[in-house]
């Protein structure tokens, strides 16, 4: 992104530099204001410079704005699939998900504390984290969610509200 600004920052330079000795948009205004040209040559090059390069940047300016608003408060893909309801819950990687966590999954937004524990039962139960046996229990204990195997806690799970889903944060013992 910001290479695109500064690209774009450069190329609107030049052209304001043109636009200050060749008047190119006024020219086909001649048959409709034929004191265009001279109007244009008594203004001074600052001017000239600026009646060019400021209202260009001030639209781009504007229109990076709108763009990097809309892309902050839409979700990506696969928050999207959650909130469709394609997807349950979905692995996430990355500082920002799982932090010091072995393992980290989001999940939609708007779970009660029981369905977020049968969520983490099924989880424990897939083939890829297989954590537990046929004895799995999974309680709420005020903020966390206890894992245990019988009566031996294998883990805990801490939840991150993010913007669209709730990021699952697996701790093993």
């Amino acid at each position: 992104m910001l290479k695109v600004i500064i690209i774009f920052i450069i190329v609107d330079v030049i052209v304001s530099l043109l636009y200050v000795k060749i008047p190119f948009h006024t020219q086909r205004y001649l048959a409709f204001r034929p004191d265009a040209i001279k109007k244009w040559e008594q203004k001074s090059y600052i001017r000239r410079f600026c009646e060019c390069f400021f209202p260009v940047l001030v639209v781009f300016m504007i229109g990076i704005s709108v763009y990097y608003q809309r892309e902050n408060n839409s979700p990506t893909g696969f928050e999207q699939m959650l909130i469709d309801g394609e997807a349950e819950y979905l692995a996430v990687f990355g500082e920002d998900y799982d932090g010091d966590a072995d393992v980290a999954f989001e999940i939609k937004q708007g779970h009660s504390p029981d369905k977020i524990c049968k969520i983490i039962s099924s989880i424990c139960r897939e083939d890829y984290i297989r954590k537990g046996s046929d004895n799995l229990n999974v309680y709420a204990d005020g903020e966390e969610y206890v894992i245990m195997d019988g009566n031996v806690n294998i883990g805990k799970v801490t939840t991150v509200d993010r913007k669209f889903g709730v990021v699952l944060r697996f701790y093993w013992n």
